[in-house]
């Protein structure tokens, strides 16, 4: 088979769970949904384009691999920003600050700081979208890609390559990091932790690991819909069949 792996790193990044209030937390991990919005940004594609969106979805299994988890960092946030009001449409930042009527709202943001990972993806049956088509497209975006938040800037290229391989397991160990990637992650440093690889549970030998629910599966990239996901968590130790 053939897969797809690239590596996501950045000084700062934040994969974010269900808002709660004041609180925006970060997942550990990449979510699906932020993966593939990053593949989506890649080939330029809209978010009012459900089809686009829908294909990536229903045509990709996705798993990844956690390198470096980094450390927590939690900022503080406060941003101005104008009540709403019937007719009131503010088409930039200074119209927002400009109005009348201000409120602040605030908020604690979780980041992770020198987190990186390793993303594994690959066609499910029938799937439409080529592997070699999103490589072409991670090598050149048409959008400017970043990690959770448009703050979050990438830290190194993705570096996509194709690995043809008979597990998406045995994919994550035949792939070689760069001369970059390597003095990047030797920088940071390993946490000493075992690595694990997360992935969709439907790719995952029943037997193995652990299952967690995660709500990053696409319904509606325009309107922020996501739906319920499970993910199987392995050690790589663990093996594949």
């Amino acid at each position: 088979m053939q897969f797809l792996l690239f590596t996501l790193y950045a000084p700062m990044a934040s994969f974010g769970e269900i808002a709660v209030g004041e609180r925006r937390m970060s997942w550990a991990r990449p979510s699906r949904s932020a993966v593939l919005g990053l593949v989506a940004a890649a080939r330029g594609l809209d978010r009012a384009d459900e089809r686009a969106h829908a294909q990536l979805e229903e045509s990709l299994y996705y798993a990844v691999r956690t390198d470096v988890i980094g450390r927590s960092l939690l900022d503080y946030h406060t941003a101005q920003t104008p009540k709403s009001k019937r007719g009131l449409t503010c088409s930039t930042r200074r119209e927002e600050v400009a109005a009348e009527d201000l409120h602040t709202v605030l908020s604690t943001r979780e980041w992770l700081s020198d987190t990186c990972f390793t993303v594994c993806l690959w066609q499910r049956n029938g799937a439409a979208v080529a592997l070699d088509e999103l490589a072409a497209a991670l090598r050149e975006p048409q959008f400017v890609l970043y990690l959770g938040r448009k703050s979050g800037a990438l830290g190194l290229p993705l570096d996509p390559a194709l690995v043809v391989a008979e597990t998406f397991f045995d994919a994550f160990a035949a792939r070689q990091r760069n001369p970059l990637e390597q003095e990047i992650v030797g920088t940071i440093g390993d946490d000493g932790r075992t690595p694990q690889i997360a992935a969709d549970d439907d790719a995952v030998p029943a037997n193995l690991g652990r299952i967690e629910r995660r709500r990053d599966s696409i319904v509606n990239r325009q309107r922020w819909q996501f739906g319920d996901r499970l993910e199987r968590v392995i050690e790589p130790e663990a093996g594949l069949e």
